[in-house]
């Protein structure tokens, strides 16, 4: 791509993660008064998502963050002050250990959880980009087939700033590549690549110059087990890392 300097390969530049990866919570919030089953559900992670996060971070050689706990305790990919940074209901299901919250505990939520994964993250950034002269963020999610009784019509969806060109050409090089594939990809699909989250609050912190951020979002019917998990990471994986090499030699 273009700001990433040579001799380093470009998949080398890429830091991965997976603010959704997992479904735990702290043993002293008992389960937020959920049962197993819900907590194993989409409400309270990305299905998959993790395991694809950690095959591409193999593959590329790239750094990997990912959350440790649920979403529903605080939501690593949503900023403080979003109405769903602590949510009390997720897709429907209410919350009950997330009811009527002191603004005390919201606080110390943020401060245990959801600033030092941030954090960590932005140091990461900072590094490669100062090690490569430009660093690709690749933010790992997956989404749920069926909302309100209406079926997402993509396998993929790749979430980015249309006003970045670097974000833009990516994700265009990055579709069609998947598209040769056989997959059915949608860009800023099935939500905006400019809405509320993580990769929108980086690129407030760095220029367009040195930071690419993009979030890729998986369809969960293509991660039912780890046969199929693996399958979808090892083929979008390759078509990234196409692309990748594509921009940084044209």
């Amino acid at each position: 791509m273009a700001g990433l300097r040579a001799p380093r390969a470009a998949a080398s530049c890429v830091v991965v993660t997976c603010e959704h990866a997992s479904n735990a919570v702290p043993g002293p919030y008992k389960r937020l008064g959920l049962d197993r089953r819900s907590l194993d559900s989409h409400i309270a992670h990305d299905l998959g998502a993790r395991d694809v996060a950690r095959f591409y971070a193999r593959a590329l050689g790239a750094e990997l963050h990912e959350g440790k706990w649920s979403r529903l305790v605080v939501d690593l990919n949503r900023s403080v002050g979003h109405r769903n940074l602590i949510a009390e209901t997720s897709f429907g299901t209410k919350i009950p250990g997330n009811t009527e919250l002191e603004i005390e505990e919201k606080q110390r939520r943020v401060r245990a959880y959801h600033e030092p994964y941030r954090r960590a993250v932005v140091q990461s950034l900072a590094r490669v980009a100062e090690q490569c002269g430009a660093c690709v963020h690749l933010s790992v999610h997956s989404f749920t087939p069926i909302v309100n009784g209406k079926r997402r019509d993509a396998d993929v969806g790749l979430l980015f700033d249309p006003s970045r060109p670097n974000e833009r050409s990516l994700a265009k090089r990055w579709a069609q590549a998947l598209a040769a594939s056989g997959l059915r990809v949608r860009l800023n699909y099935p939500y905006r690549g400019t809405a509320d989250g993580f990769t929108r609050n980086l690129r407030e912190l760095f220029p367009a110059s040195r930071y690419t951020g993009l979030e890729l979002e998986l369809n969960q019917a293509l991660l039912a087990d780890r046969p199929r998990r693996m399958h979808i990471a090892r083929v979008t994986e390759l078509a990234f890392a196409a692309s990748l090499e594509i921009g940084r030699n044209s």
